[in-house]
Parts: structure tokens; sequence; C-alpha cells
């Protein structure tokens, strides 16, 4: 009789951490519509992003994270002068 070689059985997936996420998954992650996400790029004013493809962007991981840290303030006078409008 032969032997038959046994590999060892992977019950769980090996977790990944994504270095970029899709613009959905980037707007769920900082609480933004899409849409708003997209305006954000367009002026300039949101995360940096990846040029994945010609017609896909993504966003770092990392950008989000800084960008975030960015906007960060600890009063409502402190937004208003650093973003100006009503805060």
């Amino acid at each position: 009789m032969g032997t038959v070689a046994h590999f060892p059985a992977h019950h769980h997936k090996e977790a990944i951490t994504p270095l970029v996420v899709s613009e959905a998954k980037a707007a769920a992650m900082v609480g933004l519509a899409p849409r708003t996400l997209q305006s954000k790029r367009l002026d300039g004013s949101g995360p940096v992003f990846v040029q994945l493809t010609k017609r896909r962007i993504g966003y770092s991981v990392q950008a989000l994270r800084e960008w975030v840290a960015n906007r960060s303030v600890s009063s409502t006078a402190d937004a208003t002068t650093r973003f100006g409008g009503v805060a």
C-alpha cells in the first residue's frame, strides 16, 4: 500500500492587513459618504490617495489615519480657526 502525503489543514485564513483599501471602505472607515470623500479628493481637502489603475483609486490605511489625526481638534473654536466656517 502506498502512503499518502498529508499536508497541514488550514482551518482559518491567515489574516492579511491591507495596505490600501477601496474608496467605499475608506469612506466607511472615516465616517463619510463615498460621494463626500470623492468631493474632498477633487478639491484637495481629503486624504492622499493611491492611483491603482487608470480608473481605480484607493487609500492607504496609514494615510487615512494621518488625515484623521491631522483633523482632530479639542474644541469647536479650534475647529473653526483651523478649518473655517461654523463648527
